[in-house]
């Protein structure tokens, strides 16, 4: 019998190529696995990379991405990953991706540890417990869209009159990309986080995405008479396109730009062979789920693993949100002044929040 040791170690995710190699033929991995983020997450809110990765005989077989960081009035942490409900292990089995997590908690970067994955296929190493995450929504895109549309006449009314709605409104749908865009976006992005009462991500990282993730971001706009009034930012891996921010201008929503972005992006995706779209996160029963069911989407949940040496979550943790529809709201802000806090000011917030809490 041949045996071979496996080793888990620190590693470098954007100058050794072994990890998006190992990421991008993996059955189970997302974007958010991608090296490019030690980048980006680095440079935006000051995480700190601390990527593992499991080696047996030379070869590659798990990785998991995590960050550390030490807030000013909280204690140090390490999550996979900061800022996205996704990361978590990726191995060649079960038995790797607990040695990766054991090696996230005994590694002595934080007392605090939260890892997410998409599955309970293992019980967690001791010391775990495991919460849901803010359900997925995912819609299977079908051979023949036009023949789903026209489904939706009796099978969701609401949802094919907004869109004959907005055939009607002289609503312009485009792909975008220019700095010009991304600030256009970002001020609509804002305005509407301040209306649901949660914290913008900075500009600065959407700038990076943009940056380092090249095709697997994208950035669509929907404008009326010249002026954008809807967008998201978009990610794409796999066979998968999947929304992480939109926006929209309240005063346009008569016109249902929003409706326009989801069944524009849809079309998009299936045009280039892509086969689900992911509308992002939202809590069951609420009627941003209910939009999000028009269009025939089911929930997927995921799981978040906790390990707690030093116990609860500390009171600055739980004052800040992530944003609407993003991840489940790890933190949430007091309802007090958001009617009257001016962006530029929301965005300050926001950025001292994330990157110190």
């Amino acid at each position: 019998m041949i045996h071979t040791t496996m080793t888990t170690h620190g590693i470098d995710p954007l100058a050794d190529p072994r990890w998006d190699a190992y990421v991008r033929a993996h059955p189970g991995a997302s974007v958010y696995h991608l090296g490019a983020w030690a980048a980006i997450l680095a440079r935006s809110y000051g995480f700190h990379p601390a990527y593992l990765c499991a080696v047996s005989d030379g070869a590659v077989t798990g990785v998991l991405p995590l960050f550390w960081k030490k807030g000013l009035v909280s204690d140090a942490r390490a999550r996979s990953i900061p800022v996205f409900s996704y990361g978590g292990p990726l191995a060649d089995d079960d038995r790797v991706a607990l040695q990766l997590i054991e090696a996230a908690r005994d590694s002595g970067h934080a007392p605090s540890v939260t890892i997410n994955t998409d599955d309970r296929r293992f019980e967690p190493p001791e010391g775990f417990v495991v919460d849901e995450l803010l359900p997925r929504w995912m819609v299977d895109i079908p051979a023949d869209l036009e023949a789903l549309r026209a489904g939706w006449r009796k099978s969701s009314s609401n949802l094919f009159r907004s869109l004959k709605k907005a055939d009607k409104s002289g609503l312009e749908f485009r792909s975008a990309g220019s700095p010009r865009d991304l600030r256009s976006f970002h001020r609509l992005y804002v305005d509407t986080m301040k209306k649901h009462r949660s914290l913008p991500r900075s500009l600065r990282q959407l700038r990076l995405s943009q940056q380092l993730l090249g095709d697997s971001f994208k950035l669509f706009a929907v404008s009326h008479e010249g002026r954008d009034v809807a967008g998201g930012v978009y990610h794409v891996f796999g066979d998968t396109i999947e929304l992480v921010y939109n926006g929209s201008d309240e005063d346009a929503l008569p016109l249902r730009p929003n409706h326009a972005l989801y069944w524009n992006v849809m079309e998009w995706a299936a045009a280039r062979g892509l086969r689900r779209v992911n509308l992002g996160g939202a809590e069951f029963d609420t009627p941003l789920a209910g939009f999000k069911q028009q269009w025939g989407a089911v929930p997927q949940v995921r799981y978040r693993l906790t390990h707690r040496r030093g116990g609860a979550t500390t009171r600055t943790e739980a004052l800040v949100s992530v944003g609407y529809g993003a991840e489940s709201s790890e933190n949430r802000l007091t309802a007090l002044g958001w009617q009257v806090i001016p962006a530029p000011l929301l965005r300050l917030g926001a950025h001292v929040a994330y990157r110190y809490a």
